[in-house]
């Protein structure tokens, strides 16, 4: 990478398992990892319509120089000490391959019919996800990694012709996601998320097999935030941060009535970043 880098990084699992979480942001509209020369981390950020950049993930540096190694990311802006990288076409492609073998180990299947249109048009990037169906079976959907249902929300304007949700909500679901794709990196990425929404299931987890605290850490967070909006707002808020549900989607897996989600999924976000706010140092978008 053009900024320096401290230390390579030889541990490819780590790498590739990080791959699936920040290159995947990368395919988000707007979306660069910036690198500044003395920090050990590097920031993905998303910069919306009105120039409001949203902090989407964070990655160890030494990590990002291998993505750039592979030629998974490339330099577009050099100035002064920050450092700001896009995915490339090379890292779509590797990004597709780690999200299919994923599926393929999900559903057994050595097949994906639709594996050839995966980049249908202009200016989607196309993966697939597991989503929760009807009686607690596990669907298989294809969305779009370019766009996040947050971000498409943010472009909505009100009545009083501002965006329906300010940087600082969208921010604060974000946060959430960060944390939530964190607490997912550890051995049992199958673990069944909606258990864990009731509350019935925040005490089974397996410890995180020599990864490290994160993952841990990232879990606990993720259950405090989740205690703080309580039933129903925490069941939008999950459905459409983490599971990247649409509105429409979300209502309907809730058994919830048309349009009736949108309000409550505002409400959770402004509860949301109440929670952030009193337990840390946590700031809303900036601009540049």
């Amino acid at each position: 990478m053009t900024a320096p880098i401290r230390m390579p990084i030889d541990d490819e699992a780590l790498v590739t398992r990080e791959a699936r979480r920040i290159l995947r942001r990368l395919c988000e509209t707007g979306a660069i990892l910036a690198v500044a020369q003395d920090m050990d981390k590097a920031v993905v950020l998303r910069q919306g319509a009105d120039g409001d950049q949203t902090r989407t993930a964070v990655v160890d540096r030494r990590v990002a120089q291998a993505f750039a190694v592979k030629d998974w990311i490339s330099c577009v802006q050099q100035g002064g000490k920050l450092a700001r990288y896009a995915i490339t076409a090379v890292g779509k492609t590797a990004l597709k391959r780690l999200l299919e073998e994923d599926r393929k180990r999900r559903m057994g299947t050595a097949g994906f019919a639709e594996g050839a249109t995966a980049f249908q048009g202009q200016h989607a990037t196309w993966g697939t996800r597991d989503v929760a169906g009807a009686q607690g079976k596990r669907e298989t959907m294809r969305v779009n990694l370019s766009e996040s249902p947050l971000a498409g929300l943010a472009r909505r304007k009100g009545p009083d012709g501002k965006p329906f949700l300010g940087p600082e909500l969208v921010q604060a679901g974000e946060r959430l996601r960060e944390e939530f794709e964190r607490a997912q990196m550890g051995p049992r990425v199958g673990q069944n998320w909606d258990r864990f929404l009731s509350g019935s299931d925040r005490g089974g987890f397996m410890a995180d097999g020599g990864i490290g605290e994160g993952p841990r850490a990232a879990r606990a967070r993720v259950s405090d935030a989740l205690d703080a909006l309580g039933p129903g707002l925490g069941d939008v808020v999950m459905r459409v941060c983490c599971f990247l549900d649409g509105l429409e989607t979300a209502e309907k897996r809730l058994g919830w009535s048309a349009r009736s989600g949108k309000v409550v999924l505002k409400i959770g976000l402004q509860r949301l970043l109440q929670h952030y706010e009193s337990v840390s140092d946590f700031r809303p978008a900036t601009r540049d």
